[in-house]
């Protein structure tokens, strides 16, 4: 048996925009950096409820639905834009905005536990990347439901890095 780290060819990186996420990011950039690796970062939007489509049927009735998402997808696949570039500037030799590392940006809209292991398996990625947070009442076993979805239902390997 060797002592050789696992080498990765592509790390998928799913964020969640938390405020505590940085360092999930950077767990994933320093994999990257010591494997080779390219990083696809995803951030998956959950689609309205029927609730929130009935008030929104309700007063917005000429609104495209369809529209709506599409501009929404667009406002978060700059924000990840902005959120890399912003990363690569404060932390010194990390990347640079039309980095090396990160091959890729994508928002896709969906249950984000099943977006997560269609991306991954899309993007042939070897390795997942996310956080999770920890419920103080539940003791710091309990992780959350996306974070333990993908963990459970995941073929490849799920680095969890806690970001409280």
């Amino acid at each position: 048996m060797t002592n050789q780290m696992p080498t990765y060819q592509h790390i998928l990186y799913a964020s969640d925009f938390g405020t505590h996420t940085r360092p999930v990011f950077h767990n994933a950039v320093a994999l990257a950096k010591s494997t080779g690796a390219r990083i696809t970062m995803l951030h998956v939007v959950e689609p309205m409820g029927s609730t929130g489509q009935t008030v929104v049927g309700a007063y917005l009735p000429d609104m495209n639905r369809k529209q709506h998402e599409q501009e929404v997808l667009k406002e978060v696949l700059a924000t990840l834009h902005k959120r890399l570039a912003k990363y690569c500037a404060e932390v010194p030799g990390s990347c640079n905005a039309e980095s090396e590392i990160v091959e890729a940006l994508e928002v896709a809209s969906g249950l984000p536990s099943e977006e997560i292991l269609r991306v991954a398996k899309a993007r042939e990625a070897d390795l997942i990347v996310l956080g999770t947070r920890t419920h103080a009442q539940m003791g710091l076993g309990a992780i959350g439901s996306t974070a333990r979805k993908v963990l459970h239902n995941s073929p490849i390997p799920v680095l969890i890095v806690p970001n409280h």
